[in-house]
């Protein structure tokens, strides 16, 4: 990679909030390390992102040439996954992620989530994941897997650097103590906590000075009544946003800096604060427990206001406990690094070949998406397959011979063993063939304990080799050939030669949950939804069903009705069974599958018509929250089939 990319952000660059200022110091000192750097914001509303900001980030992407470089700051690609899906091929893209969008506080469990799985999703895309703080690189792989979302990219901490500065001088005796709040007014700083705790902290020399942007008017209206409640207007001040000199100003002359926030993901006030040697009372929460060293200040849970109470009073009454955290931050300040440093390892990060960087991710990351999306879909798979076609199997094969050899052809995590093995009767014998030596191994870890319909233990063998060159998967001697979820994927030359080598060696075959009818959503009542936005996004789904997926022209949701015709013309008797997700509104243990269900038509949708990815993630937004707070659920077409040669004659072994 040579020294140049684009960095984009919501809004305007020259916000003065902490992810703001860390882009402006990053940029800056790569600017004087020879790079040379784009900085584009995006207008439109985010992260809740609406249809101008997906306008905006898909136009700026647009406008890049192959193989560029961009880092997409995590507030302007969060909410965006199909956005930035649809680039994620052509560009080397970054996500710089400050804290996770859901971790931030006043959203309800359902907005949360979906802010967490969309942020995964947009960061599955990126090809690196930069992050500023430890805290939030462990973070990741936990929300990761919670939500059972593949967390492809590697993670790289770039902490935040800090501008030298001048020893803020102690407080002469006598002299008020000041406390310094420098964040902005939203509810996940704690303004209102703090004045809580103040009104309980005796004596009248001490007076706190607040600096910050208003951000939510309702959550600023309240910490101003909370002061005029608790008489505190000659002692608590709201400054609201400043320039950097009068901020300069207010550290140098503050004797602490007071940070009372439910949740950092880094936490930049803290280091300036220790920058100018002044102590810090403060929460553990998110990164701040790792952020304040504990001999340069005291902290507190997040929310605890008479805890907070607690250390200011003892701060402001106690000069012994104040001389000692002066000597703890001066300690800390010499150890901090500066902006230089972090514009190297940021350098660093984005010129390392992602496949070098250690990863947290222990599988390829074409392993770990598919080994996701199947472990989600289990569980709708199971409670969807047809037990009577099982029983059809398990009967004629209990005819045919004593102990049976299955063949499950592209077998994935093992999903479809577990569900037929346990339904047929007698010893068994399987081969597992798949093109993933990762998936393979899991799959036989988890058949490893399996029992047949007699509680006997099944012998596995596994093959790893493509299911495009047929001629070469190993299916002689075979009885039963299945597959699970496959069918969509292959061309009519694929199932051609299926059935004419099932034929020759007169082998059934039970094909199950191919993609038949398509999908729509339903309501709460379980009746079918579909509108024109549905209608037509729809079509770029079955569009892109026939591409090409490694196995020919694909045949998609028609791959059904065209094994069945070719089976019929090899004198097949064949049996089916209608076997759909029915994904119900409100059903919250589904909704994981739900949504990664949506995220994937939509990306498909994407790649069909990429000009209109700003209206396909607008779709995708709206349609998640709907799923989400429990107004849509999902149906999509599935079938089953069993058939078997008309012509053949058991074989019972002697």
């Amino acid at each position: 990679m040579n020294q140049r990319f684009t960095l984009l952000v919501a809004g305007d660059p020259a916000q003065r909030t902490g992810g703001y200022l860390y882009d402006a110091h990053i940029v800056s000192a790569l600017g004087d390390q020879g790079w040379d750097i784009d900085v584009i914001g995006l207008a439109g509303r985010f992260p809740d992102a609406n249809a101008e900001a997906a306008a905006a980030l898909s136009q700026a992407l647009e406008a890049l040439p192959e193989g560029a470089s961009v880092v997409i700051d995590g507030l302007a690609m969060g909410a965006l996954p199909a956005v930035v899906a649809q680039h994620a091929q052509r560009l080397e893209i970054t996500a710089l992620l400050h804290h996770p969008l859901g971790d931030e506080l006043g959203l309800d469990a359902v907005d949360q989530q979906r802010f967490h799985r969309s942020e995964l999703s947009a960061l599955a895309a990126a090809a690196r994941i930069i992050v500023t703080s430890h805290f939030t690189a462990r973070r990741l792989p936990e929300l990761a897997a919670h939500y059972g979302l593949p967390l492809n990219a590697n993670v790289v901490v770039v902490e935040p650097g800090v501008a030298q500065a001048p020893i803020s001088p102690a407080a002469e005796a006598g002299e008020a103590l000041r406390l310094l709040c420098v964040a902005t007014l939203t509810p996940r700083k704690g303004q209102d906590v703090l004045v809580k705790a103040l009104a309980g902290v005796a004596g009248d020399h001490w007076q706190c000075d607040c600096y910050g942007a208003a951000r939510d008017p309702e959550f600023t209206q309240r910490v101003a009544q909370l002061i005029e409640q608790h008489d505190l207007q000659s002692r608590v001040y709201l400054h609201g946003e400043c320039d950097s000199e009068t901020l300069e100003s207010a550290y140098r002359n503050a004797h602490a800096l007071v940070l009372p926030s439910w949740y950092e993901g880094y936490g930049m006030v803290i280091t300036e604060a220790l920058a100018h040697g002044l102590p810090v009372i403060t929460t553990t929460g998110g990164a701040l427990r790792d952020t304040l060293p504990a001999s340069a200040g005291l902290s507190v849970e997040p929310g605890d206001s008479e805890a907070l109470q607690d250390v200011l009073s003892r701060f402001c009454h106690d000069a012994e406990l104040r001389q000692q955290l002066r000597q703890g931050a001066a300690k800390a300040r010499n150890e901090l690094s500066d902006w230089q440093e972090a514009g190297a390892a940021f350098a660093g990060a984005l010129t390392a070949r992602p496949d070098l960087i250690q990863s947290s991710v222990p599988l390829r990351a074409g392993s770990q998406f598919a080994a996701d999306w199947l472990t989600l879909r289990e569980e709708a798979d199971f409670a969807s397959r047809s037990q009577p076609i099982a029983q059809l199997a398990s009967e004629w094969l209990s005819e045919r011979t004593q102990t049976p050899l299955v063949a499950d052809l592209g077998c994935g995590r093992g999903s479809n063993m577990r569900f037929l093995a346990p339904r047929l009767g007698g010893p068994q014998r399987w081969k597992l063939i798949d093109h993933d030596p990762v998936l393979l191994e899991q799959a036989e870890q988890r058949v490893v304990d399996l029992r047949d319909a007699q509680d006997q233990p099944v012998v596995v063998e596994t093959h790893c080799g493509s299911l495009e060159a047929f001629e070469q998967i190993p299916l002689d001697g075979v009885d039963l050939v299945t597959a699970s979820a496959l069918l969509d994927l292959v061309s009519q030359q694929w199932i051609d030669v299926l059935v004419k080598r099932c034929a020759d060696q007169h082998q059934g075959l039970l094909i199950a949950l191919s993609v038949t009818d398509g999908w729509h959503f339903l309501d709460p009542q379980g009746e079918p939804v579909l509108d024109d936005e549905d209608h037509w996004l729809l079509a770029m789904f079955i569009a892109h069903q026939q591409r090409d997926k490694g196995l020919g022209d694909a045949l998609g949701g028609q791959a059904h009705d065209a094994l069945v015709e070719a089976l019929e013309k090899a004198s097949y008797r064949v049996e089916q069974a209608v076997t759909p997700w029915q994904l119900a509104a409100g059903h919250y243990d589904f909704q994981p599958l739900m949504m990664t269900l949506l995220e994937g038509w939509a990306e498909a949708a994407t790649e069909q018509a990429p000009d209109a990815a700003a209206r396909i993630a607008a779709w995708l937004q709206q349609r998640q929250q709907a799923v989400a707070k429990g107004d849509l659920g999902v149906w999509v077409g599935h079938r089953d089939l069993f058939a078997v040669p008309t012509f053949s004659t058991p074989r019972k072994e002697a």
